[in-house]
């Protein structure tokens, strides 16, 4: 994860948010590279779960006027223009899976780009374990493989190898997504 933050000088508030299931020992930071809209999500992290969803339709309801110092504000006027979309509110609906019953059809919410996301990603607790706990779907280079089976990682171009139990999980030296995190293949 820290190659999505790689040519930024300065933390952003929302991607630290945005990664820090996965990243949790990352310091979220104060400061929001882009105020207005994003600024407005804080009231969604910090929300209890079954407020989450109209703080979300209130987010889209407000996002093109809170947009105005934005580049893409007004863009519609211009002989490019590929839409309006609140990708972020987007990737906060998939991550803190919050159900977009309410807003689903609302202007500028890419609900099928939510429905892909989700169709692709298993939500996994910091620990790497699905909510049932049954099983450990990811394993860090150097920790012992907790489960037999075929394992797969970016860093090794998405080759499955076989692992069995107990086995120290290996990693893949100068690769381009810095550490080595190995997940199971559910599939077999």
């Amino acid at each position: 994860m820290d190659i999505l933050a790689y040519e930024n000088d300065e933390q952003d508030a929302l991607l630290d948010k945005l990664v820090s299931p996965w990243l949790p020992e990352r310091d979220i930071s104060n400061i929001y590279l882009r105020q207005l809209p994003y600024r407005k999500l804080d009231k969604i992290f910090a929300a209890k779960e079954e407020d989450r969803p109209k703080l979300m339709s209130q987010y889209l309801d407000e996002w093109y006027g809170a947009s105005k110092r934005e580049p893409y504000h007004d863009r519609h006027k211009s002989s490019f223009f590929p839409g309006y979309w609140s990708l972020e509110a987007a990737a906060v609906t998939v991550i803190l899976r919050i159900d977009d019953g309410i807003y689903r059809d609302k202007s500028y919410y890419p609900k099928d780009l939510v429905d892909f996301a989700r169709s692709q990603y298993t939500p996994l607790d910091q620990q790497g374990n699905t909510e049932s706990d049954d099983t450990r779907l990811r394993c860090v280079a150097g920790e012992i493989c907790p489960q037999s089976g075929e394992w797969y990682s970016p860093a090794n171009n998405m080759e499955k190898r076989h692992f069995d139990q107990g086995e120290t999980m290996p990693e893949t030296p100068n690769n381009p997504w810095g550490e080595t995190i190995w997940y199971l293949d559910l599939s077999n």
